[in-house]
């Protein structure tokens, strides 16, 4: 079908033509226009805001030191008692004594002010059940069986404790306690703590180094020796009973002693170390000092060895 003829079909294709000519020239020109350039930010920017929203600060070098190790107290236990039915007793170098049984558990523990100069299983009060008496520098202190202080046995001297003796004068259970001190008194006290009645001893004003409960023959005597090396042998009131030549060589600290007891006080013998070490014995009735046989040595040795650990009966 002829939709208009000749005319329209050439004048269409000079319109095409007209329009492609006029396309071609506007894109050979190179006059497209393109986006500017954003300018560039001129303002000053702080460090914070120049930095990337998510960068982490940088760390303090002492905020990430590891803080210091508390101070650490160490406290190591050491037996220093055991006694006949095997209950031991432990102290610590911060003092505290620990009970443990035969078979190792706890059965109490008490703090200490001092190293234990000795420890005591006896029947106190004379009632059939077992105290305890622990003694150190400083004082003292009656426990019954579960470690518990019994209230009034205790004993803490205006002085330091240096000596002491649990004796028994007649063997029949009731104890004395004897305590030598520093300035040279010697206190006496029986059951939970009381003074014993009619102890009438007179300081030497030397410290008390050893004290012994002797039986020779049908008499006793409570055997004292002082720093200075003063040997007394006194009554149970505390006074004199005899003088004896007896005498040791003067020295600070301890002084363990040992003794070979015969029938009279006079032939008994004092056993003891010299000032240069050597074990000597002397008795009581002339004091001549005599180079000590074995006996007399192993007696001291195994003396010198409880001391080592603590006194303990």
């Amino acid at each position: 079908m002829n939709a208009g003829g000749t005319p329209f079909w050439l004048a269409l294709a000079v319109s095409l033509l007209l329009a492609g000519v006029a396309t071609w020239s506007f894109l050979d020109s190179g006059q497209v226009e393109t986006a500017p350039e954003p300018m560039a930010n001129t303002m000053p920017v702080s460090p914070e805001e120049d930095a990337a929203p998510d960068a982490e600060p940088t760390a303090d070098p002492a905020a990430d030191e590891a803080p210091a190790a508390a101070d650490v107290t160490f406290s190591f236990a050491v037996e220093v008692a055991r006694f006949e039915d095997g209950t031991r007793l432990e102290q610590d170098d911060l003092h505290r004594v620990t009970c443990r049984g035969v078979d190792g558990a706890i059965r109490w523990e008490i703090g200490m002010e001092d190293t234990l100069l000795g420890a005591h299983q006896l029947d106190a009060n004379d009632d059939g059940t077992i105290e305890i008496l622990l003694v150190d520098r400083a004082h003292a202190v009656g426990l019954d069986a579960g470690g518990r202080p019994i209230p009034g046995f205790s004993v803490r001297p205006s002085s330091d404790i240096t000596a002491h003796a649990v004796v028994d004068y007649d063997g029949d259970g009731r104890e004395r306690y004897l305590f030598g001190l520093a300035d040279g008194r010697i206190l006496n006290y029986r059951r939970l703590g009381e003074a014993t009645p009619g102890w009438r001893h007179v300081s030497k004003d030397k410290a008390i180094q050893a004290l012994a409960h002797l039986r020779a023959g049908r008499k006793d005597y409570i055997c004292s020796v002082d720093e200075k090396g003063v040997v007394m042998l006194l009554k149970r009131s505390g006074q004199r009973r005899v003088r004896t030549p007896a005498q040791l060589h003067a020295t600070s600290g301890k002084r363990p002693v040992a003794f070979q007891v015969k029938s009279d006080i006079g032939s008994s013998l004092l056993v003891a170390r010299n000032a240069e070490g050597a074990v000597e014995t002397r008795r009581f009735d002339d004091g001549i000092p005599l180079p000590a046989g074995d006996a007399a040595v192993q007696l001291l040795e195994a003396v010198e060895a409880r001391w080592a650990r603590v006194d303990v009966e």
